[in-house]
This record gives C-alpha cells, structure tokens and sequence, in this order.
C-alpha cells in the first residue's frame, strides 16, 4: 500500500519540536525532511535549505521518540539563487544531502533546478554539472534523486521533464511526480504526463488547484498562487479532493502499476488553511483504501 507523508517545508522554519506533534495529530508517521525545520548544529551557516550545518543527531533522535520516520529528505537549495551561483558549493551540499536521507534511513532525496534551468529548454549540461557528484554518492548509498517538476522552469513540461531523465538514464535518477505543478504550467497532469513519464517516477507529492476566478467560486484568497506559466491567469490552490486535477484517478492508477512509495502533501497556503486542509486529505485518501 501507498504511504502519505507530510512536507515539513509547508511549515518553514517551525522546529521539529512544533512539527512532529502535529504530524502525529494528523495521522502521518512518514515525514518529507527539510533542513529549513532543523535546528543549528553550531557550525558556520550554510544555508536555510541545507543539511551539512544542522544538528542531524538531535532531529534523529526527536523523530524516533516521536514514533515516526523520515520517508524522504528534500533539498531546496535550486530553489536558492545564492546557492546556484556556485555550482560547486551546491554540488558539495547536494551530496552532503544525500548523506543525510542515508542517515536518516531515507530512500528518496526530492530535489529541484528551479534557479539551474529558469528558461523553457532544458540545460543538460549545466543540470549534469550540478548534479553529477550527488548521483554518484545516491548510487553508493542507494538512494534515488528525485527530480520535482516545477511550473516555473525547464522542468515544467513532461516532455521535458522525460529528456532529462533520459540525458542522466540512471535508476537512482528519477522524478518527483508533481501532478498541480504540471497544471500550474498548463499541461494535462493526469493520464497523459503520468503516461510519459510512468517508469521514471520514484516519488508524488499530492496537492490540487483550479484556475482563480474572483467572487464566490475563489473566495479565500489565501489560496491564491502564482500566474499560470504558459496561458493567462493564475491558480488557485485547494484541497486535494477539490481542484481540476484528478487527482482519484491519479492515486488508483499508481496503486494498480504497483507504486508503494509516498504521497506527500503540501497544501500551498497560509498555515492554519494548511492545517485544516492536511486533515481533510488524510482522510480523503485513506477513504481510498489505498493507503497505509
């Protein structure tokens, strides 16, 4: 069965200490770990996404005797202009993250080109540059680079996102299937990215949205995101269970090829709408039957 876990991110900078009761009051024991929710480990700061200057033997510690597990470590640090201007630095502290999902019993370590490749084309060389060190470390320790699709980048098609994963045709190189982020850039998520891109998929994050309208039909603009990239518009995020995305289908068709992996969720709102929405999406996939 399918395994739903919680983005530690969607409440960034809260600590672990805030985080891991909360995660148990949901009903999630699978965690998606951020090193923006880690505390200092006295060394000089790296950066707010990074792991090699957190205190990764204190958060093991509280996660275990809060009874959950970390099923994924997400690495921010393409997100992070700062970080992408070095590229040796970020291939440093990409490895240095794939170390950590090891340390923390992690398969999966999610990641991003967002600031790597920002145009419409994908950057092959330049992703290769960026990542090779920490593809070689994951196939040692056998963890799996996780490539998340983001609206904003080359990433953003699933045309894309396949030359990628066919330029680094490596098993422990694969994608983030983020089914929203694929609407976000006007492309149909579900069934046709899902089809292209099905064998490559090593992990999901779960999260809807629907085209921003005002009045009645928009009415909490603390949902609102970011412009649709490739037409007019903007989206508007939601519960799972409420946006144009199918995300059922989407579910059921990853249960009946055999995914077991996790389905993370990450409402894109202000905290308290994230806290209400994560409880009504546990319960709406576990409905499902599909879920642990």
């Amino acid at each position: 069965m399918m395994k739903i876990g919680l983005n530690t991110n969607t409440f960034a900078g809260e600590p672990l200490a805030v985080l891991l009761p909360m995660a148990k009051d949901f009903g999630i024991t699978y965690l998606e770990l951020w090193g923006s929710n880690l505390a200092s480990n006295g060394a000089a700061p790296v950066n707010f996404y990074a792991f090699s200057d957190k205190d990764l033997q204190t958060a093991k510690r509280q996660i275990a005797d809060a009874g959950l597990l970390v099923g994924s470590v997400s690495s921010g640090l393409g997100l992070d202009t700062k970080m992408t201007s070095d590229p040796e630095a970020f291939s440093r502290e990409l490895v240095a993250t794939v170390e950590a999902a090891a340390f923390f019993g992690a398969k999966v370590v999610n990641h991003y080109s967002d600031k790597i490749q920002p145009g419409t084309t994908p950057e092959l060389g330049r992703l290769h540059r960026y990542f090779d060190a920490a593809l070689k470390r994951a196939a040692e320790l056998g963890i799996t680079l996780a490539l998340e699709n983001e609206a904003g980048d080359a990433s953003r098609t699933p045309e894309n996102m396949l030359a990628i994963m066919q330029a680094f045709d490596s098993p422990f190189f694969k994608t983030n299937f983020d089914a929203t982020n694929y609407y976000h850039a006007s492309c149909e998520a579900f069934p046709y990215a899902y089809e292209l891109l099905r064998e490559h998929i090593a992990y999901v994050h779960i999260k809807n949205g629907r085209l921003y309208r005002p009045g009645d039909f928009c009415p909490d603009t603390k949902w609102f995101g970011g412009a649709m990239t490739m037409e007019p518009g903007t989206i508007y995020y939601c519960e799972a269970k409420d946006g144009v995305v199918n995300i059922d289908g989407l579910v059921h068709r990853l249960a009946a090829d055999g995914y077991d992996g996790l389905c993370t969720l990450e409402p894109h709102t202000t905290r308290e709408n994230a806290i209400a929405a994560i409880y009504g999406e546990v319960k709406y996939l576990r409905a499902t039957g599909l879920f642990e």
